[in-house]
Parts: structure tokens; sequence; C-alpha cells
């Protein structure tokens, strides 16, 4: 891209009681819009022409409700709905109101497949698609073949925006800022090994797994095994023997829901005092069934609330404002971003068409990046359709994540 190109971001701006959103740029000549009633030092609105845009604009989510992810789905599905309620108010859309359908993949392949083929049939101009790797593989050739943009929201497995320039993902990989977790732990390790243990059932775990042990091999630590364990596991007692063998300095436990807990126990429960860490799968207080026993368990996550970015504190605030009491997560975080990416994009093409949505999503890439609930990101990777962000390294203690480190926003890809 040109470098006379203006570089354009989005950004969620806090307006009286609501909010609302706005790209930022230095003398864009997109027209004027009436979405927010502040914008950005030099900026303006990203919406083009909408006055062909209908009364209502349907939208579907495929999302895990319910299964072993159902924890992450809810989370996803707050998120969206946030940001739906906050942009149909905002007059980011010149009227035209988002209505967004919710269907529950119960964590099953088949049944996100159906579901899905279900959505392209509708009226919806778009998909959000499902959460697991799978089923995101098995759904985003449905949408290349009927020209529909699917947005995939946590699938993090690095073939699926090879399947076709209509799969988006508006979830920044854990490959992108799992180096934060070796490059801190390495120096701190008196006994330089280190064990890990992955969900085999989960592309990107395993990626994530062999990715960290090559960087730990490269900071000078001896990477002992690095091993599988399918997803239904339960009993981690045997396996955990095995992992604290040797008293490894650390030991990493790559796992989603209900085990992260178990596995944290079983391997305390040998009498292992080193370090333990994680992924992002380990957020939204699924660790609080292992105790005190979890307590100092690192990790790594696109969004905290103790993120000082100006776009990531808007989003704090809007959240804890419109649910008092809870405390948002990454998940809800992604789910908001993945909502404006798709609205900004119906306001940059001025069409509510399934071709209008990529056309507009296309726009947005080349507006330079999103200033987003999770902070800067930029689009990257395939085809520029992946976001990348700084990502958080945080440490689980006593029921509450403490931000240990936040990486290098100008960076698509931690060190």
């Amino acid at each position: 891209m040109s470098s006379k190109v203006l570089n354009l971001r989005l950004a969620v701006l806090p307006v009286v009681a609501a909010m609302a959103i706005a790209v930022a740029g230095c003398g864009s000549s997109s027209s004027s819009s009436s979405a927010s009633s502040s914008s950005t030092a030099g900026g303006s609105s990203s919406s083009a022409s909408t006055a062909k845009l209908p009364a209502t604009i349907n939208v579907t989510a495929v999302e895990d409700m319910s299964g072993p992810v159902a924890y992450v789905g809810k989370s996803v599905i707050t998120g969206l709905q946030l940001a739906e309620k906050q942009i149909n108010s905002s007059g980011l859309l010149h009227g035209s109101k988002i209505v967004m359908t919710v269907k529950d993949t119960g964590s099953q392949v088949s049944t996100a497949t159906t579901q899905f083929a279900s959505a392209l049939t509708s009226n919806s101009v778009a998909v959000f698609g499902p959460l697991l790797s799978g089923e995101a593989l098995a759904v985003a050739p449905l949408a290349e073949r009927a020209k529909t943009v699917d947005i995939a929201i946590e699938s993090q497995t690095d073939g699926l925006l090879n399947i076709g320039p209509y799969i988006y993902r508006a979830t920044a990989s854990q490959l992108r800022f799992d180096n934060l977790e070796p490059e801190y732990i390495a120096p701190k390790l008196t006994n330089k090994t280190v064990r890990i243990l992955y969900d085999s059932e989960t592309s990107a775990l395993q990626e994530a797994a062999q990715q960290m042990a090559a960087k730990f091999k490269a900071l000078g630590v001896k990477v002992l095994s690095v091993a599988g364990v399918p997803g239904t596991t339960t009993d981690f007692s045997s396996i955990a023997t095995k992992l604290e063998a040797g008293n490894p300095g650390a030991i990493g436990l790559l796992l989603i829901g209900t085990a992260n807990p178990a596995a944290i126990t079983a391997v305390r429960n040998t009498g292992y005092k080193g370090l333990l860490f994680g992924n992002e799968a380990a957020t939204n207080g699924s660790l609080k069934p292992a105790g005190s026993l979890a307590n100092g368990f690192i990790y790594s996550v696109d969004y905290n609330p103790g993120l000082t970015f100006p776009s990531a504190v808007a989003f704090t605030k809007l959240f804890e404002a419109n649910y008092p009491g809870q405390t948002p997560d990454g998940y809800d975080a992604t789910g908001y971003d993945a909502m404006n990416e798709f609205a900004h994009a119906i306001a940059l093409s001025g069409s509510a068409t399934r071709a209008g949505v990529q056309a507009g999503m296309q726009k947005l890439i080349a507006s330079g990046g999103l200033n987003g609930a999770i902070g800067p990101e930029k689009f990257t990777g395939v085809g520029n359709r992946d976001l990348s962000v700084a990502g958080t390294l945080v440490e689980w203690e006593n029921g509450k994540e403490t931000v240990i480190k936040v990486g290098n926003p100008n960076l698509t890809s931690q060190p």
C-alpha cells in the first residue's frame, strides 16, 4: 500500500453516557457522519453514504453456548450484544439497526456446520463463526462458496485464513503473543528445564506448545518433553507424576476449560513447587476450582481490565456501566471488537449486502488497523485478514489476574 494512503484507525470513544465510534485519521476524504459527537484529534467518520441502508441489518452468530467452551461463547455473545446495543444507539448506520441471531453449536462440529449452512440461506449478510478450531475449519469453506464474510472468533489455527478471502479473524492468535511467557520465565529459572503438556485435540494449542518449546530452547532452556493429552482427560494424576519427574524448572499446561484447574491440582499434589504456566484459555476465572494451588500460574491474554490503552479503558468503563458488578474478560472484548468490525465495514462501504460487507472489510483493512477493546490492533497475516495485538502477560493470584507485562503494540508478533 502506498505511503500516501492515509493510515486510519477505528477508535472507540466515550460520548456522554453512551459511547460512539469513529475512524481516526488525518484529513480523511470520507464524508462526514453523525455516528458520533466527538472524534479523535484530526479525525473524521468512517461512514460512507448510507442512504440506502435497510431498516434492519441481519447477522448471525454461530457460537459455542454450551459444551466445554461455553464459558467462552457466553462472554463472546455478551461482547457482541454490548456492541450491537451501542452501535444501534450511536447513529453510525444512520438509523439502521443491527439484528443479531444467536445459534448454539454445543461445541459440536456437525451442529456448527448445520447451523452455519442455515445462516447462509437466511437474510444474514455475514456470520460470526464458531470458537473451536475444528468447527471453524469446517464452516469456512461454506462461507467461501456463498461469498459471505465469516468473522471467526477465538479460532486460532494457522490454516483457517488460507481457506479463502471471505474469512477474517477478529481474534489475535495467541501465537502472536505467547512468546511473552518464555521471555519472562526463562531468566527466572535456576533449573533451566521445562516440560509442556497440551490439548492434542486443539491444533492451536499444539502449535502454541511447539512455538513455546522453540522459544525456550532459543533462550537456553532444555525442553524435556512436549506431550499431548486428549481434551476429554479429567484425571491428571498419572500424567502429573510424569510431568514433575526430574523436577523441571517450569511446567506448561496448555489446556482448555476444566482441564486447567484439574491439571494444576494434580501437579501441585505431587509436591511440585516449580513454576506453572499456561495459555489464554486459563482466563475468565477458569482457574478458580484449583483454589490457592493455582496461585502463581502465569499465562498470556489479549485483554485484561488493567490495560491502559485509551480504547481499552473506554471499553472497560462501558462494560462495567452496562454490567455492574461484573469484570470484563478477553472474550467479551473480542466479541465487542468483532461487532464493531462488522458495523464499520457497512459504514465504510455504504452497503448492507454480503458484497458490501466484503468491500467494507477491505476498506477497514486499508484503514491501517483497529483501536478497540483490546487496544491497538493491526491487520496482518494471510491477505491482511488476521489481527495482531500487543498481548498481556498476567499472573493468577487469589482469584484475580495481575498484569505482569504488556507486549509491544508496534509488533505484529512478540519476539
